[in-house]
Protein backbone atom coordinates (compact mmCIF):
# COMPACT_ATOMS: atom_id res chain seq x y z
CA UNK A 1 0.00 0.00 0.00
CA UNK A 2 1.20 3.12 -0.89
CA UNK A 3 1.79 6.11 1.19
CA UNK A 4 -0.93 8.43 -0.63
CA UNK A 5 -3.11 5.57 -0.20
CA UNK A 6 -2.54 5.12 3.63
CA UNK A 7 -2.75 9.22 3.97
CA UNK A 8 -6.10 9.62 2.24
CA UNK A 9 -7.49 6.83 4.30
CA UNK A 10 -6.57 7.96 7.55
CA UNK A 11 -7.98 11.59 6.80
CA UNK A 12 -11.12 10.14 6.04
CA UNK A 13 -11.63 8.10 8.94
CA UNK A 14 -10.42 11.16 10.75
CA UNK A 15 -13.26 13.33 9.38
CA UNK A 16 -15.95 10.78 10.15
CA UNK A 17 -14.57 10.73 13.67
CA UNK A 18 -14.92 13.86 14.30
CA UNK A 19 -18.43 14.34 12.64
CA UNK A 20 -19.65 11.54 14.92
CA UNK A 21 -18.09 13.49 17.86
CA UNK A 22 -19.18 16.52 16.68
CA UNK A 23 -23.17 15.62 15.81
CA UNK A 24 -22.77 14.00 19.32
CA UNK A 25 -21.40 16.86 20.90
CA UNK A 26 -24.86 18.74 19.17
CA UNK A 27 -26.93 16.07 20.78
CA UNK A 28 -26.02 16.69 24.32
CA UNK A 29 -25.46 20.64 24.15
CA UNK A 30 -29.36 20.94 22.59
CA UNK A 31 -30.93 18.13 25.23
CA UNK A 32 -29.05 20.20 28.12
CA UNK A 33 -30.32 23.48 26.36
CA UNK A 34 -33.92 21.63 26.87
CA UNK A 35 -33.29 20.43 29.93
CA UNK A 36 -32.70 24.39 31.00
CA UNK A 37 -35.56 25.42 29.64
CA UNK A 38 -38.01 23.01 30.98
CA UNK A 39 -36.60 24.28 34.23
CA UNK A 40 -36.22 27.62 34.23
CA UNK A 41 -40.05 27.79 32.96
CA UNK A 42 -42.45 26.44 35.88
CA UNK A 43 -46.04 25.44 34.67
CA UNK A 44 -48.58 27.34 35.01
CA UNK A 45 -49.81 25.62 37.51
CA UNK A 46 -47.41 25.71 39.98
CA UNK A 47 -46.17 29.56 39.31
CA UNK A 48 -50.28 30.96 40.21
CA UNK A 49 -51.72 30.29 43.72
CA UNK A 50 -55.40 29.04 43.51
CA UNK A 51 -57.72 31.74 44.53
CA UNK A 52 -59.75 30.97 47.56
CA UNK A 53 -63.13 30.43 46.62
CA UNK A 54 -65.76 33.30 48.07
CA UNK A 55 -68.34 31.59 50.72
CA UNK A 56 -71.81 33.43 50.20
CA UNK A 57 -72.57 35.62 53.26
CA UNK A 58 -74.94 33.64 55.79
CA UNK A 59 -78.37 35.71 56.29
CA UNK A 60 -78.59 37.28 59.50
CA UNK A 61 -80.22 35.00 62.55
CA UNK A 62 -82.52 37.09 64.96
CA UNK A 63 -80.86 37.53 67.92
CA UNK A 64 -83.24 35.86 70.71
CA UNK A 65 -83.65 37.91 74.07
CA UNK A 66 -83.93 35.37 76.41
CA UNK A 67 -86.69 34.82 79.14
CA UNK A 68 -87.80 37.88 81.10
CA UNK A 69 -87.03 37.90 84.92
CA UNK A 70 -89.93 36.46 86.95
CA UNK A 71 -92.78 38.60 87.49
CA UNK A 72 -92.39 40.38 91.13
CA UNK A 73 -88.71 40.02 91.32
CA UNK A 74 -87.23 43.02 93.17
CA UNK A 75 -84.09 44.39 91.15
CA UNK A 76 -82.71 46.74 92.84
CA UNK A 77 -83.73 50.21 94.54
CA UNK A 78 -84.75 52.99 92.88
CA UNK A 79 -81.85 55.03 94.59
CA UNK A 80 -79.37 53.25 92.75
CA UNK A 81 -80.30 53.54 89.25
CA UNK A 82 -78.57 56.92 88.26
CA UNK A 83 -80.57 60.06 86.23
CA UNK A 84 -79.49 59.68 82.91
CA UNK A 85 -77.50 56.52 83.24
CA UNK A 86 -78.69 53.01 84.39
CA UNK A 87 -77.21 49.76 86.00
CA UNK A 88 -76.90 46.10 84.37
CA UNK A 89 -78.41 43.47 86.73
CA UNK A 90 -77.90 40.31 85.00
CA UNK A 91 -79.60 39.96 81.39
CA UNK A 92 -81.73 42.86 82.09
CA UNK A 93 -80.46 46.50 81.98
CA UNK A 94 -82.34 49.44 84.19
CA UNK A 95 -82.32 53.28 83.21
CA UNK A 96 -83.70 56.33 83.87
CA UNK A 97 -83.61 58.85 80.88
CA UNK A 98 -85.17 61.66 83.02
CA UNK A 99 -85.91 61.59 86.88
CA UNK A 100 -88.64 58.94 87.68
CA UNK A 101 -89.18 57.39 84.21
CA UNK A 102 -87.73 53.76 84.69
CA UNK A 103 -87.19 52.11 81.81
CA UNK A 104 -86.03 48.07 81.37
CA UNK A 105 -84.13 45.76 78.47
CA UNK A 106 -82.72 42.70 77.39
CA UNK A 107 -78.97 42.81 78.05
CA UNK A 108 -78.63 41.44 74.51
CA UNK A 109 -77.27 43.51 71.56
CA UNK A 110 -79.65 42.84 68.57
CA UNK A 111 -76.37 42.61 66.22
CA UNK A 112 -75.25 39.61 66.88
CA UNK A 113 -76.64 38.56 70.52
CA UNK A 114 -73.00 39.84 72.51
CA UNK A 115 -74.14 41.03 76.30
CA UNK A 116 -74.30 44.84 76.27
CA UNK A 117 -71.20 45.58 78.86
CA UNK A 118 -71.16 48.91 80.33
CA UNK A 119 -73.52 52.47 80.44
CA UNK A 120 -71.65 55.21 79.89
CA UNK A 121 -71.92 58.81 78.40
CA UNK A 122 -75.48 58.03 77.78
CA UNK A 123 -75.50 54.74 75.90
CA UNK A 124 -75.13 51.18 76.69
CA UNK A 125 -72.25 50.30 74.85
CA UNK A 126 -71.85 46.55 73.06
CA UNK A 127 -68.05 45.46 73.23
CA UNK A 128 -68.10 43.15 70.45
CA UNK A 129 -68.70 45.46 67.51
CA UNK A 130 -68.75 48.82 69.15
CA UNK A 131 -72.92 49.28 68.49
CA UNK A 132 -74.13 51.73 71.17
CA UNK A 133 -78.05 52.27 72.37
CA UNK A 134 -79.75 55.30 74.11
CA UNK A 135 -81.59 54.84 77.49
CA UNK A 136 -84.52 54.07 75.75
CA UNK A 137 -83.21 51.15 74.04
CA UNK A 138 -82.95 53.13 70.55
CA UNK A 139 -79.81 52.49 68.60
CA UNK A 140 -77.39 55.17 68.52
CA UNK A 141 -74.75 54.10 67.02
CA UNK A 142 -74.19 50.57 64.36
CA UNK A 143 -73.64 48.25 63.20
CA UNK A 144 -76.97 46.94 65.25
CA UNK A 145 -80.01 48.32 63.42
CA UNK A 146 -82.53 47.08 65.97
CA UNK A 147 -83.30 48.67 69.55
CA UNK A 148 -82.72 46.20 72.51
CA UNK A 149 -85.32 44.38 73.63
CA UNK A 150 -87.95 45.99 76.00
CA UNK A 151 -88.57 44.48 79.28
CA UNK A 152 -91.80 45.41 81.73
CA UNK A 153 -91.04 46.59 84.92
CA UNK A 154 -92.69 48.86 87.93
CA UNK A 155 -91.99 50.84 90.81
CA UNK A 156 -93.48 49.51 93.94
CA UNK A 157 -91.91 51.76 96.72
CA UNK A 158 -88.63 52.01 96.98
CA UNK A 159 -88.31 48.91 94.40
CA UNK A 160 -88.05 48.60 91.03
CA UNK A 161 -89.44 44.79 90.33
CA UNK A 162 -90.01 43.30 87.33
CA UNK A 163 -93.57 42.70 85.48
CA UNK A 164 -96.39 45.24 85.83
CA UNK A 165 -97.40 46.97 88.69
CA UNK A 166 -100.79 44.90 90.01
CA UNK A 167 -103.39 46.89 89.68
CA UNK A 168 -106.15 47.02 92.26
CA UNK A 169 -109.64 45.80 91.21
CA UNK A 170 -110.80 49.04 90.72
CA UNK A 171 -109.34 52.27 88.68
CA UNK A 172 -110.18 54.46 91.75
CA UNK A 173 -109.60 52.78 95.27
CA UNK A 174 -111.51 54.00 97.95
CA UNK A 175 -109.46 54.75 101.09
CA UNK A 176 -110.61 54.48 104.68
CA UNK A 177 -111.06 57.99 105.97
CA UNK A 178 -110.31 57.14 109.63
CA UNK A 179 -107.09 58.74 110.51
CA UNK A 180 -104.17 56.92 111.50
CA UNK A 181 -102.93 56.88 115.37
CA UNK A 182 -101.60 60.06 115.97
CA UNK A 183 -97.86 59.47 117.31
CA UNK A 184 -96.93 60.42 120.91
CA UNK A 185 -94.65 63.47 119.81
CA UNK A 186 -94.08 64.31 123.56
CA UNK A 187 -95.03 64.11 126.67
CA UNK A 188 -98.21 65.58 127.59
CA UNK A 189 -99.06 66.38 123.70
CA UNK A 190 -102.71 66.14 123.18
CA UNK A 191 -104.10 62.45 122.54
CA UNK A 192 -104.72 63.20 118.58
CA UNK A 193 -101.62 65.36 118.06
CA UNK A 194 -99.83 64.68 115.02
CA UNK A 195 -97.00 67.05 114.81
CA UNK A 196 -95.77 70.34 116.15
CA UNK A 197 -97.35 72.71 113.98
CA UNK A 198 -93.74 74.70 114.24
CA UNK A 199 -92.40 71.10 112.10
CA UNK A 200 -94.78 71.94 109.38
CA UNK A 201 -93.11 74.47 106.77
CA UNK A 202 -95.04 76.93 104.91
CA UNK A 203 -94.65 76.21 101.65
CA UNK A 204 -94.17 72.18 101.76
CA UNK A 205 -95.65 69.58 104.04
CA UNK A 206 -94.52 66.75 106.09
CA UNK A 207 -96.16 62.89 105.41
CA UNK A 208 -97.04 61.59 108.95
CA UNK A 209 -97.81 57.64 109.10
CA UNK A 210 -100.83 57.45 106.32
CA UNK A 211 -101.45 60.99 106.49
CA UNK A 212 -100.05 64.33 104.36
CA UNK A 213 -99.88 67.18 106.28
CA UNK A 214 -99.36 70.42 104.47
CA UNK A 215 -99.13 74.45 104.82
CA UNK A 216 -99.50 75.97 101.56
CA UNK A 217 -99.69 79.54 103.59
CA UNK A 218 -98.57 80.73 106.63
CA UNK A 219 -101.40 79.14 109.63
CA UNK A 220 -103.33 77.29 106.65
CA UNK A 221 -102.79 73.70 107.89
CA UNK A 222 -104.36 71.00 105.68
CA UNK A 223 -104.18 67.25 105.60
CA UNK A 224 -104.96 64.47 103.34
CA UNK A 225 -104.75 60.61 102.96
CA UNK A 226 -101.04 59.63 101.98
CA UNK A 227 -102.70 57.32 99.18
CA UNK A 228 -102.31 58.53 95.49
CA UNK A 229 -105.55 58.44 93.83
CA UNK A 230 -103.95 56.85 90.39
CA UNK A 231 -103.15 52.80 91.66
CA UNK A 232 -102.91 53.41 95.27
CA UNK A 233 -98.99 53.65 95.67
CA UNK A 234 -97.90 55.68 99.30
CA UNK A 235 -96.98 59.28 98.46
CA UNK A 236 -93.10 59.09 99.23
CA UNK A 237 -91.55 62.82 99.28
CA UNK A 238 -93.25 66.48 98.88
CA UNK A 239 -90.38 68.26 96.99
CA UNK A 240 -90.43 71.73 95.14
CA UNK A 241 -94.17 72.35 96.47
CA UNK A 242 -95.67 69.17 94.99
CA UNK A 243 -96.61 66.24 97.40
CA UNK A 244 -94.92 62.93 95.10
CA UNK A 245 -95.78 59.79 94.16
CA UNK A 246 -92.92 57.19 93.31
CA UNK A 247 -94.84 54.55 91.15
CA UNK A 248 -96.17 56.44 87.55
CA UNK A 249 -95.21 60.22 88.49
CA UNK A 250 -97.61 61.61 89.56
CA UNK A 251 -97.57 64.73 91.75
CA UNK A 252 -100.51 66.56 93.97
CA UNK A 253 -100.07 70.25 95.01
CA UNK A 254 -100.28 71.45 98.73
CA UNK A 255 -103.77 71.35 98.49
CA UNK A 256 -104.42 67.86 97.56
CA UNK A 257 -105.17 68.84 93.76
CA UNK A 258 -103.28 67.38 90.92
CA UNK A 259 -100.51 69.12 89.54
CA UNK A 260 -98.60 65.77 87.36
CA UNK A 261 -100.43 62.96 86.17
CA UNK A 262 -101.65 60.05 85.51
CA UNK A 263 -103.40 60.15 88.42
CA UNK A 264 -106.91 62.65 87.76
CA UNK A 265 -108.40 62.63 91.08
CA UNK A 266 -107.07 64.80 94.38
CA UNK A 267 -106.24 63.06 97.18
CA UNK A 268 -108.93 62.60 99.96
CA UNK A 269 -108.78 64.95 102.32
CA UNK A 270 -108.60 64.41 106.22
CA UNK A 271 -109.78 66.97 108.36
CA UNK A 272 -106.65 68.19 110.75
CA UNK A 273 -106.61 71.86 113.08
CA UNK A 274 -104.43 73.26 115.31
CA UNK A 275 -104.85 72.85 119.47
CA UNK A 276 -102.00 75.10 120.95
CA UNK A 277 -98.50 74.33 119.32
CA UNK A 278 -99.95 71.10 117.83
CA UNK A 279 -101.45 70.02 114.85
CA UNK A 280 -104.01 67.40 116.05
CA UNK A 281 -106.33 65.05 113.72
CA UNK A 282 -109.62 65.81 113.17
CA UNK A 283 -112.08 69.05 114.08
CA UNK A 284 -110.90 71.14 116.62
CA UNK A 285 -111.96 70.64 120.36
CA UNK A 286 -114.69 73.02 121.29
CA UNK A 287 -114.08 74.35 124.38
CA UNK A 288 -116.47 73.85 127.62
CA UNK A 289 -119.41 75.99 128.63
CA UNK A 290 -119.11 77.08 131.98
CA UNK A 291 -122.16 78.56 132.78
CA UNK A 292 -122.77 80.41 136.12
CA UNK A 293 -123.96 78.74 139.18
CA UNK A 294 -126.94 80.34 139.60
CA UNK A 295 -128.32 78.14 136.45
CA UNK A 296 -128.79 75.49 138.70
CA UNK A 297 -131.74 77.04 140.42
CA UNK A 298 -134.62 76.41 138.77
CA UNK A 299 -136.27 79.65 138.22
CA UNK A 300 -133.85 80.90 136.16
CA UNK A 301 -134.92 79.71 132.41
CA UNK A 302 -131.67 78.39 129.90
CA UNK A 303 -130.78 81.84 128.03
CA UNK A 304 -131.39 83.77 131.17
CA UNK A 305 -129.23 85.87 133.35
CA UNK A 306 -126.40 84.40 131.64
CA UNK A 307 -127.57 80.95 131.48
Amino acid sequence: MSVEHVNRRTIVIGAGAAAVVAACSTSETSSNQATSTATAVPSSSSSVAAAPSAEPTPPPTEVQAGPEPVPGTALTRTSDVPIGSGVLLGDTVVTQPSPGNYQAFSVICTHAGCAVGTISGGTINCPCHGSKFNLDGSVATGPATQPLAARTISVQGEWIVAGAFAPLPATHQQVPEQPAPAPRVEEGAPENAIARASDVPVGSGLILGDTVVTQPNPGNYRGFSVICTHQGCALNEIAGSTINCPCHGSKFNLDGSVATGPANEPLSPREVSVQGDWIVAGAPATPPVIKPWWCEIPIFAPGSAGC
